[in-house]
């Protein structure tokens, strides 16, 4: 992000030129204390446009290369890259930072490859401007910035995390380049960590002053909570009051219900099975209001007595109001595929609990009535993950009835019968369906399945009876979002999230943005190379207007298709939590949720949203 701010003293002004940039958020500030001085602000994120292969990207309390997003939240002790919040030691390697540490806008650059790394930075005035970079580093270790067609000879990067100068430079108006040059590597070929650099007409500009200027000067952030370390957070009004409440699930599958204010409500812990068999992966949950008296209830696992339960809880007192076997041969077993979904298999409300498990060898999709009365169970005798990792209930035909959906896609109408499936072609469980999107992307009124098909990569599949529109390669295609996005194409518009695996030292997870039409055809990637981590999209109406914006790991995506940095957390849930007519951004990250919204929405009165809306909230997943 570049942060441009001066004043002049007949009012505050905006460069026009920068409009267009579109990795550079722009924000104008009247509070510095002397008139007619420019600061421009370059965090890391500046500089992804062209990250160099190898390098990786950081955060305060988050393990760098993880292999999952939960290894990112709780890193296994083994590991050699370590938390940057635990306590240092020999075996905390150089370049991660001290315990602790507070990262402009929560973010930094770790660097690993001695190639340059270049942004572009506009000036607004020409004039003396001095430079301020924060970066972190050993000796051993050291990078230069090279401002313009200037170098000043200062080693930044060679000492523990700091503030430091690079001396005045004189620099004319306009857009000039700004490089991390000179890298040296230290330490196992670990270099130093870049945070942001300054370059300001104001001598008396300092560390201090960086905190008032993170974020973009359009988005605020609305709540913050502060909750155990989650594997799944859940979201719908326990009690009643028409706001938003929550339910963590933690990696034991133990649960906690929140309510809007942050006050814990219940709580269960689950027995142990085994060291830590249910750590890691998204565990199952649901906010619903069942019986529709105004108070919804909570659906979830237990594990009680020895045995498993798939249970209905009082959302305001955890009172077990029903339960039932969960569906999955007996312990032990694996659990990384067991998730829960909400779906209209008869009536006019979603008041059907669907309940999807994958211990390998024997796969189940089974449907009970709000009572937990089972309805009927279509099994599949197949490797592990052949069903992909979720099920969907959407109403394919138009009649008002959901039909339900797995991989690789599996079709079943709400009675549990086999309407198509194409395990013809994809009849190998790695090339599962990592997640799934309904969308009329040819305008014909029906909607298109839109797959991230693992190795296969993308792959549209008519909803009628599974025949195959387009496919096109994109990495690991783990997550893709699609509406009109982009400028200047005709839509819609189709995001792919291209996930990469490390091999010999690199981070377990990468993923980079692969943008298609809607014939299948590639236009675009961003950034130049995968940057480390397991991010998601979510996409919702940003500023109450009703258009959709789409936002992945912790950038919103501009008209261009790529990304500023919006968000000091992970993207993780995209709906209005706070009844605003708008939609906001709910981030995760470590022990705190986030909510983020438009900072210039006007709240819309009498607001009255159907039970789609929320059936799409409740049944979110990563997947």
């Amino acid at each position: 992000m570049t942060t441009v701010l001066f004043t002049v003293a007949l009012g505050v002004l905006l460069p026009g030129s920068l409009a267009g940039q579109s990795l550079r958020a722009v924000r104008v500030a009247q509070e510095l204390p002397t008139a007619q001085l420019a600061t421009v602000v370059l965090d890391d994120s500046a500089f992804y446009e062209n990250i160099p292969k190898g390098d990786i990207i950081t955060q305060a309390g988050v393990e760098v290369g993880a292999r999952s997003a939960q290894d990112r939240v709780q890193p296994p002790v083994a590991r050699q890259q370590r938390d940057v919040g635990q306590p240092p030691g020999p075996e905390r390697p150089q370049g991660v930072l001290p315990p602790g540490s507070w990262l402009f806008n929560n973010s930094a650059l770790m660097m690993r490859s001695q190639a340059f790394i270049y942004a572009k930075a506009e000036i607004p005035q020409a004039g003396t401007y001095y430079l301020w970079v924060r970066s972190h580093g050993r000796q051993g270790s050291s990078f230069r910035v090279s401002v313009g067609d200037k170098q000043p000879t200062t080693l930044f990067g060679n000492e523990p995390l700091t503030w430091k100068t690079g001396g005045s430079v004189e620099l004319k108006q306009g857009l000039i380049d700004v490089v991390l040059s000179r890298i040296v590597l230290g330490v196992n070929n670990v270099g130093s960590t870049f945070d942001a650099l300054v370059l300001t007409r104001n001598a008396d500009f300092k560390e201090a002053d960086l905190k008032a200027l993170e974020l973009i000067d359009d988005v605020v952030l609305l709540k913050e909570y502060a909750i155990p370390r989650s594997s799944a957070v859940k979201f719908g009004d326990v009690d009643g009051d028409r706001k938003t409440d929550f339910f963590v699930v933690t990696r034991n599958y133990d649960g906690h219900v929140f309510n809007h204010d942050g006050r814990e409500l219940w709580s269960y812990e689950n027995e142990q099975e085994g060291a830590g068999a249910r750590a890691g992966f998204e565990a199952p949950g649901l906010v619903w209001d069942l019986d529709r008296d105004g108070f919804a209830e909570v659906v979830h696992y237990r594990l009680t007595g020895g045995k498993e339960w798939l249970v209905v809880s009082d959302g305001r007192t955890g009172a077990i109001k029903f339960k039932t076997a969960w569906p999955t041969k007996p312990m032990p077993h694996e659990y990384n595929n067991f998730r829960l979904a909400i779906a209209k298999l008869s009536g006019n409300y979603p008041s059907n609990i669907l309940a999807f498990t994958d211990s390998g060898g024997t796969i189940s999709v089974t449907a009970y009535t709000g009572e937990l009365k089972q309805l009927w169970q279509h099994v599949e005798n197949r490797e592990k993950d052949h069903l992909g990792h979720y099920v969907y209930a959407v109403d394919l035909n138009k009649d008002g009835i959901d039909e339900v959906v797995t991989s690789p896609p599996l079709v079943l109408d709400a009675a549990g019968r086999v309407l198509w499936n194409r395990f013809d072609v994809f009849d190998d469980n790695h090339d599962h369906c990592d997640s799934i999107r309904f969308y009329d992307l040819d305008n014909d009124g029906q909607l298109e399945f839109l797959a991230p098909h693992s190795e296969a990569g993308v792959v549209v599949f008519r909803s009628r009876d599974g025949a195959v529109m387009w496919r096109h390669a994109a990495e690991h295609s783990q997550q893709l979002e699609v509406g009109n996005f982009l400028r200047g194409m005709p839509g819609p518009h189709i995001a792919v999230n291209a996930r990469t695996y490390g091999r010999s030292g690199e981070p377990g997870l990468s993923a980079q943005l692969h943008w298609f039409d809607a014939q299948g055809k590639l236009l675009s990637k961003w950034p130049a190379n995968p940057l480390n981590g397991n991010p998601d999209f979510v996409k919702g109406d940003w500023k109450g207007d009703g258009s959709e914006e789409l936002f992945w790991y912790k950038f919103k995506l501009t008209n261009e298709g790529k990304g500023v940095l919006y968000l000091k957390q992970d993207a993780y849930h995209m709906f209005d939590f706070m009844g605003l007519g708008s939609d906001q951004v709910i981030a995760r990250g470590g022990t705190t949720l986030q909510v983020y919204g438009y900072k210039y929405t006007k709240p819309k009165a009498g607001l009255n949203r159907d039970f789609n809306y929320w059936k799409k909230v409740a049944n979110h997943t990563h997947y």
